[in-house]
């Protein structure tokens, strides 16, 4: 049943091929570009290494993986026939990927995954995954109704084993932020913020002044002091801290331009960064660090992962198989 999946997948794609298709932007210096890649799956994750090697999961096990900058897109076979939530490589070789139950790892680029953890956990997900090296990782997630009891798992020697880290009264966690080797930080549920100053081995819970507690979807530090954190689901849902997490503020009516709350966002300066809003799938931008925010496109589709190689050069994926790329103009 997979194999047949997988070669009418491969027979759609290769079919469509991949086409540019440029989407009006309001950016001065760069553009938001459409690929048509044939895929119509939703896509939830995206990570490349460097300007041409670039891998891509989402629903129905789907996998692709560029080596040409995203001109060319292939699929590659899972064994886990489960949604991929998230994926991170380190090199052209070595690859993770969470998927519902599970933790794939590749060595080869991603032309062979095996499965590496598996775990029932009922209603609950696996939800994003980060290495620091080659041998140390994390994944979190959730276990159970609505995921009400947190997961964070490590492993030290390249995903060939994982084991838990205990932190009482831990609601489901959502999203990993890597500042540099030492410093890490997660999100997740009931304002949950965690941060380590040592590579993960110890863990602080933060306090997140605000009341109700929001739940937090996604994360990101630019270095030791600012950072940002959202919610999907929570008016006003975007927050900044210029502290290191001390003290957070939350984007205000007037700069928000659209109520409601984050799908996803990423920022590549202190000051300069994207976001699409929940529920509307609007593309918006800001270059004042967050506090107000602009529509950049008229695309309209809901977007799950940015990532940015460089100031110049980015991507999006999202729903319906969408597969968006930023780059300058020349």
């Amino acid at each position: 049943m997979r194999l047949t999946r997988f070669i009418l997948l491969m027979f759609i794609f290769t079919f469509y091929g991949c086409k540019e298709k440029i989407i009006e932007t309001k950016n001065e210096t760069g553009i938001w570009t459409k690929i048509e890649s044939g895929i119509t799956n939703a896509l939830y994750d995206i990570d490349f290494i460097d300007e041409k090697n670039g891998w891509i999961v989402g629903d129905g096990s789907v996998i692709i993986h560029t080596k040409d900058g995203g001109d060319s897109w292939q699929l590659q076979l899972c064994p886990a026939e489960e949604i991929l939530w998230a994926v991170d490589f380190i090199d052209t070789e070595n690859g993770w990927i969470c998927s519902q139950n599970s933790i794939l790892k590749t060595t080869d680029g991603g032309e062979n995954w095996e499965i590496k953890y598996n775990e029932n956990l009922g209603e609950g997900r696996f939800r994003d995954i980060k290495f620091l090296n080659r041998d140390k990782g994390f994944v979190v997630g959730g276990r159970g109704s609505f995921g009400a009891n947190g997961i964070l798992l490590t492993t030290e020697d390249g995903g060939e084993t994982w084991t838990q880290t205990t932190i009482n009264n831990l609601s489901t966690l959502t999203h990993i932020s890597i500042v540099d080797e030492g410093i890490i930080w997660i999100c997740g549920y009931g304002g949950t913020t965690l941060s380590s100053k040592d590579k993960g081995y110890n863990w602080y819970k933060n306090d997140f002044n605000f009341s109700p507690a929001p739940s937090l979807t996604s994360i990101q530090f630019i270095d030791n002091n600012f950072g940002y954190t959202s919610s999907r689901d929570d008016y006003l849902g975007f927050y900044i801290t210029t502290d290191g997490g001390i003290s957070w503020t939350q984007v205000n009516e007037e700069g928000f331009k659209i109520i409601g709350g984050v799908q996803a966002f990423i920022f590549i300066t202190q000051k300069k960064g994207w976001l699409c809003n929940f529920p509307f799938g609007r593309l918006l931008k800001t270059e004042d660090g967050g506090k107000s925010w602009n529509y950049d496109s008229e695309f309209r589709e809901r977007i799950n992962s940015f990532h940015f190689i460089n100031s110049g050069l980015g991507w999006g994926v999202g729903s319906k198989g969408y597969i968006l790329k930023y780059s300058i103009n020349n």
